[in-house]
Formats: structure tokens, sequence, C-alpha cells
């Protein structure tokens, strides 16, 4: 019987970090190249040892004395998930790096189906089809996912699951700078930062049964949402004022509608006893501030908080919810002015 040989594709590099993987090394590599090792386009596996303290780096060095495409990069001491794949993309050579953790997350013969899909203008994701890990793993892989698309407004099935690939011409142009497991969502706003799209493939997922996984301690927990945090201060994407409302962070464009509308009522406290200063006129603008920073539904909701502001705190008697229908002609002002603010910001976008 004749064997068809491997399709071509661009060349390929595999990037996978180790951290005392003593148990998994050898059936890593034997995975990998039971499924690629007749595929020429296939340059290298790249094997990034973090400071293990066991023979993780020994056994990895064994392999490589027998196997010229696999190469064993030491980091003297642990510096971390985020580190380890850095450092791994930068040795990468291939054309498209493909990323994946030690305890063979999947089944490694869908990689020539991944590669099928590769494109320079995006990359390719794996999320889980199934969840194999238990409760409590799927509860932070949950968590973890909302908390992902309220803070930075992209969302994906699976943020963290340990198979990405992605074009090495991309890989050069970010600013990847966690030294965590922040690392897995860094890359994907990367990509988002560069104008490429995301596409996911649907996997079946195998649980580890080989050593330990750190993914679910509290300090590697504490350090994701640390770095999370970090980058939404550092980096100014999302503060593009060319970003669409629509692609801004969710948890920013309700938080910008909120803060528009406290700010007005504030401002009417504190000065419209002073003034005489209709206090209705200082809602207005923070309710076409809130539809032209984030869009419709923002401005809604800060129309809405503006109409129970000046119910609760302005008119009188004081901290009474009286909602009548006197309140209607102006409730219905701001949802006017909502309205007009989102539709013609829409529009100029379109014409533009």
């Amino acid at each position: 019987m004749l064997m068809h040989p491997p399709a071509r594709h661009p060349s390929l590099s595999i990037v996978i970090p180790l951290y005392n993987e003593e148990e998994n090394v050898a059936p890593l590599v034997k995975a990998i190249f039971r499924v690629l090792a007749e595929d020429t386009d296939f340059l290298e596996l790249v094997l990034v040892d973090d400071g293990s303290h066991d023979r993780t780096a020994t056994l990895a060095l064994e392999l490589a004395s027998r196997e010229s495409r696999i190469r064993l990069i030491k980091h003297e001491s642990n510096r971390g998930l985020g580190a380890a794949m850095r450092t791994g993309f930068e040795a990468a050579a291939g054309e498209l790096v493909l990323y994946t953790d030690a305890d063979l997350p999947f089944d490694f013969d869908l990689i020539p189906q991944l590669l099928t899909l590769a494109k320079p203008q995006h990359i390719v994701i794996g999320y889980r089809a199934n969840r194999g890990e238990g409760p409590r793993r799927w509860l932070l892989s949950k968590g973890y996912n909302l908390i992902f698309h309220a803070a930075f407004g992209l969302r994906v099935r699976d943020v963290n699951f340990a198979c990405k690939l992605i074009p090495r011409g991309a890989l050069r142009q970010m600013h990847l700078a966690s030294e965590g497991s922040f690392i897995d969502a860094e890359l994907l706003l990367e990509c988002r930062r560069q104008g490429l799209s995301i596409v996911e493939f649907p996997l079946t997922y195998y649980p580890r049964t080989r050593g330990q996984s750190t993914l679910s301690r509290p300090k590697v927990i504490a350090g994701i949402l640390a770095e999370m945090a970090k980058y939404s201060l550092q980096f100014s994407h999302f503060r593009d004022r060319h970003l669409p409302s629509t692609l801004r962070p969710p948890f920013q464009r309700y938080g910008v509608a909120a803060a528009s509308v406290a700010l007005a009522l504030l401002l009417a406290l504190l000065f419209q006893p002073l003034t005489g200063l209709n206090f209705f006129a200082l809602f207005v603008p923070a309710v076409m501030f809130a539809a032209w920073y984030g869009g419709l539904k923002p401005g809604l909701m800060a129309a809405a908080l503006s109409g129970l502001a000046i119910d609760y705190f302005l008119l009188s008697p004081a901290y009474s919810l009286t909602l009548s229908w006197d309140d209607l002609p102006r409730l219905g002002l701001l949802i006017l002015a909502t309205l007009f603010v989102a539709g013609f910001t829409e529009w100029r976008k379109w014409a533009e």
C-alpha cells in the first residue's frame, strides 16, 4: 500500500514549555514525531525547560542528541509559563509556530488538519469540545473566560487552552511581556491589536495523567489577575479613539457610562443650589458622551441611570423614588439623545 506524503504547508516550529515534566517528555516527543516525522516542512520541536528540579532537562537533552529537529533551551531558574513561551517564540524559525503543553492535551493526529487552516491573516486556536478536568477547573475556566471578555471585549471559547497556531511574522510584532499564565490571553489580545482574525477549532481534551498541573493554584490565579490589570493599564490600544465602540471592553464601556452619570449628578448637587443651573442640562451631555464612547446599550443605560438619579437625588422630596407620568418627557429626551448620538457615530464610521 502506497503512503501519501504529507500535504505541503509553511514551515512549522512547535514550542513546548517544560517544568518538572520528566514523565511526559518521552511520550510527548514520540507522539509528535509519530505524526510529523515524514513531514519535510516540520522544522523543529523547541523544548524550553523552565528551571525544572527533576530529570526533565536531562531526558530532553538525550532525545535531542538522537533527533536533529529537537532543540532544548534551558532557563537556569523557574521564571514562569509566559517567560518560557517567549523564549521559545524568539528561538522558533518556522513560518508557523504551534504552541502546546507537554501533557498531550489533545490528539496530535489533528495537527495536520490545524495546518490546513493556517493563513497569514489569522491565528488558529483550539478549544475544549468536552470538559474533562472536573467541576473546580471547569468553574475556574468559565469564570476566567467571562472576566477576560468583560475586561477586554474579546470573546473566545477557551482563552487558556494550550493549542495556538500563529504566523511567526505576527509573533515578531507582538509586545509580549507576561511572565506567567496570562501569556495565553496576551497572545490573543496582541493578535487583535494587529488586526488578525481568530479561527477556533474544536478539540477533544485529554486531562493530564502524568505530572502535576499548577494552573489552578491560588498563587498562579493571583498572578494572572495581576498581569491582566497591568496589561489593561499599560497599553493604550483599548483607549484608541479609532477603535469601534463595540470592540471596547464591556467593563470599560458600561463603566464610562455609569461614571459620566455619576459626574453629572455630583456637579448638579454641588453647583445647582449656588447657580440655579438647570440640573437636567448636565445629564444630557453625560448620556450623549456615554452613547458616543460605548455605543447604544451603554447610552441607554446612562439614560436610565440619569432618570433614576434625578428622581432619587434632585427632585423634591429627595431620596424617594417617585416615578410618574411627568418623568416620561425627560426620560424620552434622554433616550432620543442616545439614539441620535449612537446613530450619528455609526453613520460616520460607515462613511469613513
